[in-house]
């Protein structure tokens, strides 16, 4: 009895092998276990790192910036200025610094006078800049056939000096090329006998253009120089701005102004005399309203084109 072999059975065995399977089962789920646990792990850790770079990426832009909101008292213009310590880098889009100075280029020469400028370089700025359109208008101001022509009112003594107060171009965003722009300025007249500044106007002007880009555009060498991307003017107007004018620039004062306060300082009591300061003097009724006595010879300046009348049917162009 005790000396006989044991011998398995078929539930034994079964028992068995269902033990052997649960051991395997166990240790194959702890296994997965432990990879689900280290990819977790990594994935932690590589979100963290994320995280960490882009906390002192973004971290400048948690500094606070001041912004400066300026209106101008007299036109009303409003410029946004950001205060910061670096002044002397000012981010300007190239495209932007180069529209702003063409149609800065353009009104200065359209709107300005001198006859001593006039034929040398305005003359040729505004034909190589203006477009079919704009052409005709600023011929027919010099024409020998208008009254009020610039070098009939205002001769060889006197100078028209624009002060470009504001430039606002239109149409571009979302990378798109701007199309036109809105130009304030002021006008003064320059007397150069005197040396003093008077308002030509008792309010500012605005003026407002469309323009585009002509590559292939055809022009003399000397008009390519002015106007190397051709820039052109299609459409153009001024208006009157309902805002009062700025206040004329200090006009440097006469020679005979310097003479007789030099003559009224050394004298007893000058303090209190009537000493004239430069520019006191008002300016006349015809002066601020623009209108100048007239030039007796009313002809063009000598170095202005003689094809600058339109009745003659030439075309500087």
């Amino acid at each position: 009895m005790f000396g006989s072999k044991k011998t398995s059975s078929p539930q034994i065995d079964q028992a068995v092998a269902q033990a052997v399977n649960y051991e395997l089962t166990v240790a194959d789920i702890a296994r997965r276990s432990q990879r689900r646990a280290w990819l977790v792990a990594w994935c932690a850790i590589v979100m963290s790192l994320i995280l960490a770079g882009g906390y002192f990426v973004f971290l400048p832009l948690k500094e606070k910036v001041p912004y400066l909101v300026m209106a101008d008292p007299y036109t009303g213009t409003a410029t946004v200025a950001r205060l910061q310590g670096n002044f002397g880098n000012n981010s300007i889009t190239t495209q932007e610094a180069v529209n702003k100075s063409n149609v800065s280029q353009f009104v200065l020469a359209r709107e300005s006078y001198d006859s001593g400028l006039i034929g040398d370089r305005n003359w040729y700025t505004v034909f190589s800049m203006a477009g079919e359109r704009v052409a005709p208008a600023y011929r027919a101001i010099y024409s020998s056939k208008n009254p009020q022509r610039p070098s009939a009112v205002y001769g060889a003594t006197k100078a028209v000096h624009v002060r470009i107060v504001s430039i606002h171009l239109l149409g571009g965003g979302g990378g798109k090329p701007y199309t036109g722009a809105t130009v304030r300025f002021q006008r003064s007249l320059y007397d150069k006998t005197t040396g003093q500044f008077t308002l030509l106007d008792r309010t500012g002007k605005i003026a407002t253009l469309e323009f585009s880009y002509k590559p292939n555009l055809k022009l003399s060498e000397r008009d390519r120089l002015l106007n190397p991307l051709g820039f052109q003017v299609t459409e153009y107007r001024v208006e009157n701005d309902f805002a009062e004018a700025l206040p004329p620039e200090p006009a440097f004062p006469s020679p005979d102004e310097l003479r007789q306060r030099l003559q009224q300082s050394v004298q007893p009591g000058a303090e209190g005399g009537d000493a004239m300061t430069p520019g006191a003097s008002p300016p006349s009724a015809s002066a601020v309203d623009g209108q100048m006595p007239a030039n007796p010879d009313g002809a063009l300046p000598a170095n202005v084109p003689a094809e600058a009348d339109p009745a003659d049917g030439a075309n500087i162009r």
